[in-house]
């Protein structure tokens, strides 16, 4: 009764692992995608900065409010 016990506690324990390890590899395949982010360049320095942490006006992106001001 012990033997069998331990089997089915022991499938278990394979089931919940394995079941974590299958997520956890599906969320590492599926992250890029979601950080792929467009880059954009300052027109003042040049620097390469994702379009969402950009300041931008008119057509021109800039990596700092300074830039901006500068710009002008």
């Amino acid at each position: 009764m012990r033997i069998l016990l331990l089997i089915v506690i022991g499938l278990l324990l394979y089931v919940i692992i394995s079941h974590l390890v299958r997520k956890s590899r599906l969320e590492k395949l599926s992250a890029p995608n979601q950080r792929s982010q467009k880059m954009v360049k300052c027109s003042h320095c040049g620097i390469h900065i994702a379009e969402t942490e950009a300041l931008k006006k008119g057509e021109h992106f800039f990596c700092s409010q300074q830039h901006l001001d500068d710009f002008s």
